[in-house]
């Protein structure tokens, strides 16, 4: 579940699935698209998403419970690009809604921070991270490609060469690695990212409402085609036959056996 929750003017998005490390399933994609839109209906001075149990979310549930893998397993056996891309788009229209809230958001991480968990804190403006947590996109690791916005925000971040190391390896970086790449901000203690989130954003509203709208217009600037190549990207690498042989091997426990 995602817990929703205002308090004054700052607005705190909780995602709340502790038996599974807060990995998203479909219900909860739809909670943060349904929040997202919400919250810029009626914009707060800031938005702060994090998670519970002391992890920020462990990226996509794979199971067979998630329907986002009762939709995406018939799609990848038929080689169906069209229903494969409208998937990546849905998913993508939900960080797209997180990134357009028209005021700052903070992600607020402790524990795992991986695969789409990592994609919804990247398409947060600013990330504070407890010590102890760590970031990662593992997707090759199973034959996919991080295409919901993953792969474009975290090179705009760290650089084109630090991204391909972070994305082909699926190393995790923990938090104090994590901030000298720049995907992070601050540091603080394990246990108080969210409290250290709630005094950050109290220093933010130096500066006006209105200002703070516009600036973030122009910083959150991101070319289209990028992102569409990036969900091309993610297609093809669906119906490649590598995503299989990985999420098998990801249910199996074992290494996945690669055709090449």
């Amino acid at each position: 579940m995602l817990r929703v929750e205002r308090d004054g003017d700052v607005v705190t998005l909780t995602i709340d699935r502790p038996e599974r490390r807060n990995a998203l399933d479909g219900p909860l994609w739809s909670a943060l698209k349904e929040a997202a839109d919400q919250v810029a209906a009626d914009p707060p001075r800031a938005v702060i998403v994090t998670g519970s149990a002391g992890h920020f979310c462990a990226g996509m549930d794979l199971k067979m419970d998630n329907p986002l893998v009762a939709r995406l397993v018939p799609a990848v056996t038929a080689k169906d690009e069209d229903a494969l891309r409208a998937l990546i788009v849905e998913l993508k229209g939900v960080v797209d809604a997180i990134a357009s809230i028209p005021a700052p958001v903070v992600a607020a991480v402790e524990g795992a921070c991986a695969g789409g968990g990592l994609e919804v804190a990247l398409a947060c403006d600013m990330r504070i991270a407890g010590d102890g947590s760590f970031f990662s996109l593992p997707e090759t690791h199973i034959g996919m490609v991080p295409d919901v916005g993953g792969t474009v925000r975290v090179s705009r971040l760290v650089g084109a060469g630090r991204a391909t190391e972070l994305i082909l390896s699926g190393r995790r970086l923990d938090a104090t690695e994590a901030k000298e790449w720049g995907l992070v901000n601050r540091v603080v203690p394990a246990g108080t990212a969210l409290e250290s989130a709630r005094a950050f954003v109290q220093e933010l509203r130096a500066a006006g409402p209105a200002c703070t709208r516009h600036i973030l217009e122009v910083l959150r600037q991101v070319p289209a085609p990028t992102f569409a190549q990036e969900t091309e990207a993610g297609v093809r690498a669906l119906t490649s036959g590598e995503a299989v042989e990985g999420a098998m091997a990801f249910v199996e426990k074992r290494p996945p056996k690669w055709l090449a």
